[in-house]
């Protein structure tokens, strides 16, 4: 994470280079890694780039590193990814997931001949029956338009957990079978930083972070990524598209956002870990509470996909939801909470909740509407039960009257 290059009097905290454009040699040659223009390089956004592609693939690969690319946001990561596929393009989503991504799809790149289709991502039944479904139709037998299967897991916000190896190997199956089938597989690891899940390693072809997460970590940061495999051929050809797209599009990370979530890599591993063991108590403690009706966490023995959780998760992660009766009582503990704060987004040191129903379009609503979503921070764990616990007496009185 420092920009050394050897000096052995170099800064630990790398500077934060804000030029836009750099000075031409007077013989006219930039020369090989001379820099012309910010938008297509800068140095801070490398040394990120670098270091979250290190990151993605270190455990096996040693100095390899996966191509990544930051984006000025998740949501401009997204829309970048699917515009860096051959058209047409079909995204397979699954049911449960970040209502931004369809939304985006819906209202921005349907218009543009990029559809979708939901499916249940932790079936792998159904998935291969719509892949086949689609490369078997007679539209899709005469063009080489990509199919993209977008996972997200631990999905948002009911904590679903796709087996990504499994997924990733029954795509390889259909290449097989079909051999110019284009189909790329993308995880949306938001939820799950490359300390809890590489899926890369796990054989999909490109992984996404909203690096205003957990990368960033401090509440303070707009920004998102994408890796691409440095193991398989699809990895490297959608590289190569990325990297045209970054500079041509141009919805490029600032130097100044990069530079925060270089910070933040450096205190990731220990903040996950503190995130994560917080989480395990409180889904323990919500587990067990007369006013819970459910409760989403992938650490808990009773989730549907916790085998799975257990072997490709290194921790459960410092999300979950829970459900209470109503969206009356869920506002009401929601309404009720001192220490927890009531805001959207996740993976700050704060400790946050939110009724995500009501902030999700109401012809795409994936939440129940008695759940509430809470991203864990670096809080006490006792002081967030026992907030907890006052909130649900008080919303329970209030309810019940």
């Amino acid at each position: 994470l420092s920009s050394s290059n050897g000096n052995s009097n170099a800064p630990l905290s790398p500077p934060i280079d804000l030029a836009t454009t750099y000075e031409r040699p007077a013989d006219g040659n930039y020369g090989e890694g001379g820099l012309i223009y910010s938008r297509s390089c800068n140095p801070t956004r490398k040394l990120l780039q670098d270091a979250i592609g290190q990151l993605e693939v270190v455990s096996q690969h040693g100095q390899i590193i996966a191509p990544t690319f930051a984006f000025s946001s998740g949501m401009a990561a997204v829309a970048s990814l699917l515009l860096a596929q051959k058209s047409p393009v079909k995204v397979l989503v699954p049911e449960d997931i970040y209502h931004g991504v369809p939304t985006q799809l819906h209202v921005c790149l349907n218009d543009h001949g990029i559809v979708h289709e939901s499916v249940d991502m932790t079936n792998a039944y159904d998935i291969r029956q719509t892949i086949e479904h689609h490369l078997d139709s007679k539209s899709n037998a005469q063009h080489d338009g990509a199919l993209v299967v977008w996972m997200e897991t631990p999905s948002n916000p009911l904590c679903q957990v796709t087996d990504i190896q499994s997924i990733c190997d029954l795509v390889n199956d259909v290449r097989c079978q079909h051999q110019n089938a284009n189909i790329i597989t993308v995880v949306d690891s938001t939820w799950a930083p490359p300390v809890i899940t590489r899926p890369l390693l796990l054989g999909a072809d490109a992984v996404l972070h909203s690096g205003t997460k957990y990368l960033g970590g401090h509440s303070d940061v707009l920004l998102g990524t994408i890796s691409c495999s440095p193991i398989n051929e699809t990895g490297k050809f959608i590289a190569e598209r990325l990297k045209s797209v970054q500079t041509s599009i141009g919805a490029v990370a600032s130097p100044l956002e990069c530079w925060l979530t270089l910070r933040g890599l450096r205190s990731l591993h220990v903040r996950v870990e503190r995130q994560c063991q917080t989480a395990m108590k409180l889904a323990n403690y919500l587990d067990g509470h007369e006013h819970i009706v459910k409760v989403h966490y992938p650490g808990l023995a009773s989730h549907p996909q916790h085998a799975t959780a257990k072997r490709q998760m290194a921790m459960y992660g410092g999300m979950l939801s829970f459900e209470v009766k109503n969206e009356s009582m869920a506002m009401a503990v929601a309404g009720a909470v001192s220490t927890i704060r009531r805001a959207t987004s996740l993976g700050g040191t704060e400790t946050l909740i939110e009724h995500r129903a009501s902030i999700e379009p109401p012809e795409r609503r994936t939440s129940p509407p008695g759940l509430l979503r809470m991203s864990v921070g670096l809080e006490d764990a006792d002081d967030l039960i026992d907030d907890l616990k006052i909130a649900l007496d008080i919303a329970s009185q209030i309810c019940d009257n």
